[in-house]
């Protein structure tokens, strides 16, 4: 009994900006989920009568800037948590922490993504065209680096609900992806037909992944997170059935 008493206390005291955290990440998946399937809709030009292209123009900047704006919190709450300690710099520079550093310094990359598409977003009319697609597309990235990062870190993610809304994120930009590069074969077969290919490939390796990673048994210790960690750690991740 005395043992169990300071566990429950250090789990009480953290929960508020635990779910903080857990909440304002599951947000700015579908926040950046939305922003990426704006953003494919713009790619293809996509407009009708009742929905015109500048609306779809002005969804995609103003989601992104929303979903970062989550993206914000989620990392402030994460350093604010005593959960674990998780320093600031972890957040901007990938994998220098001690704490799952690969699975937290992917959320640094896509963090980083972020910001270069909002900025370049924001500086638009001041960058070359060449460089702000360059930019662009790239920064396009911090979606799929952002579903592994989630994934891989999240406590909860074998919750069904959790699985649910992932997989609906996921199917939501396969779907558009698969849309947008049907409608370019004509002009690009050989692209097209690659980038179909490249997208089953990763749908099945992340199933793999997923089955044989966050999903099998002893995930948390094996994704990086010590014995040195807060024993409230520990306990949580046991009962979410990690």
């Amino acid at each position: 009994m005395t043992g169990a008493v300071p566990t429950a206390i250090i789990v009480t005291s953290s929960t508020p900006l635990w779910y903080t955290t857990r909440a304002t990440g599951l947000v700015a998946l579908v926040l950046l989920t939305a922003s990426m399937g704006a953003g494919l809709l713009s790619s293809v030009r996509f407009e009708h009568r009742s929905w015109p292209r500048f609306v779809t123009l002005g969804l995609h900047r103003n989601l992104s800037l929303l979903a970062l704006a989550f993206t914000v919190v989620h990392v402030l709450t994460t350093v604010l948590d005593t959960f674990v300690s998780i320093p600031l710099a972890d957040a901007f520079i990938p994998f220098i922490g001690s704490y799952r550093p690969f699975w937290l310094g992917l959320g640094a990359i896509a963090l980083d993504l972020m910001l270069a598409l909002i900025i370049t977003s924001l500086a638009r009319a001041r960058m070359g065209l060449r460089s702000w697609r360059l930019v662009h597309w790239t920064a396009y990235a911090c979606w799929p680096i952002a579903v592994v990062h989630g994934l891989g870190t999240g406590s909860d993610t074998s919750v069904r609900w959790v699985l649910a809304l992932t997989a609906a994120c996921v199917l939501v930009v396969v779907v558009l992806t698969l849309w947008r590069l049907a409608l370019s074969w004509p002009q690009r077969p050989g692209w097209a037909t690659a980038g179909v290919v490249l997208v089953v490939l990763a749908v099945v390796a992340g199933g793999a992944w997923l089955r044989a990673g966050p999903l099998a048994p002893n995930w948390s210790a094996r994704s990086g997170t010590h014995s040195s960690q807060p024993r409230a750690a520990s306990s949580t991740s046991a009962g979410a059935g990690k």
